[in-house]
């Protein structure tokens, strides 16, 4: 697994230093423009029955006058007594450049790499691009709409290849109170070469605020990854879910 996670991170890195000097983009920014946060959410079962769950993200952010970059890393690992039932990671970078004269709009490239023990496949790879408007951003809430194209590929399987893609995404979300946040986040790939074939991924939830000195969050979480025609053995839904606290950073 650590080939991919490495793999995610030099492809990031490339496309922003490659986007920066091909636009000369450059900027002067903050000793550290980095934020982030870390969660971890832990269930287990012992006695007459043995169960395990875990789920640990990470998520980075970099947020600048001119761009803005995002990366997420899941992984979740679920086990009874007598074997693993689910071993799942899922990763997404994405780096937008904002438009100088009109800031609510950017464009953006993004990479997402997806390895499940139980799929058909080893990993899928999707690359996609394209613009971004900012509908609206407050101090209690903001709204991102996003749209553009790509591809994806299994690895792994019989006649792997890759596969154009139109994605239609959005993100929102809602501070309702002090100590209390709402988020959401959706992304829809037709298959460009036939719009009746699609895979689309959700991933909602709240945080609520525990310790504001320390940063630390108690989230509760649901992530849906469909895809409507899965290989030969797979179900369309893998639904994760879950109980975890957050600290921010």
């Amino acid at each position: 697994m650590n080939r991919f996670i490495s793999l995610l991170a030099l492809l990031l890195l490339t496309i922003t230093s490659t986007a920066e000097a091909q636009l000369g983009l450059s900027e002067s920014v903050a000793e550290n423009p980095w934020t982030g946060s870390f969660a971890a959410g832990l269930n287990g079962k012992s006695g007459n029955s043995e169960n395990l769950d875990i789920n640990v993200t990470l998520n980075l952010a970099r947020d600048t006058e001119r761009a803005n970059t995002t990366i997420l890393a899941s992984y979740f690992y679920s086990a009874n007594a007598t074997s693993t039932v689910t071993d799942r990671f899922f990763g997404q970078a994405r780096q937008e450049r904002k438009f100088v004269n009109s800031p609510k709009w950017s464009m953006f490239v993004q990479s997402q790499h997806e390895i499940d023990r139980f799929k058909a496949f080893d990993y899928r790879l999707a690359l996609h691009g394209g613009l971004g408007y900012e509908v609206f951003v407050k101090e209690d809430r903001f709204l991102k709409l996003r749209l553009g194209a790509g591809a994806s590929r299994e690895f792994g399987v019989p006649d792997a290849e890759w596969i154009p893609e139109l994605q239609f995404g959005a993100d929102w979300e809602r501070q309702l109170t002090d100590t209390v946040k709402l988020f959401a986040s959706f992304d829809f790939y037709p298959d460009a070469s036939d719009l009746g074939d699609f895979r689309h991924i959700t991933n909602a939830g709240f945080e609520f605020l525990v310790d504001a000195e320390r940063n630390i969050n108690f989230r509760t979480f649901v992530i849906n990854r469909f895809d409507n025609t899965p290989a030969a053995g797979d179900q369309s839904n893998d639904i994760d879910y879950g109980m975890a606290l957050s600290i921010g950073f």
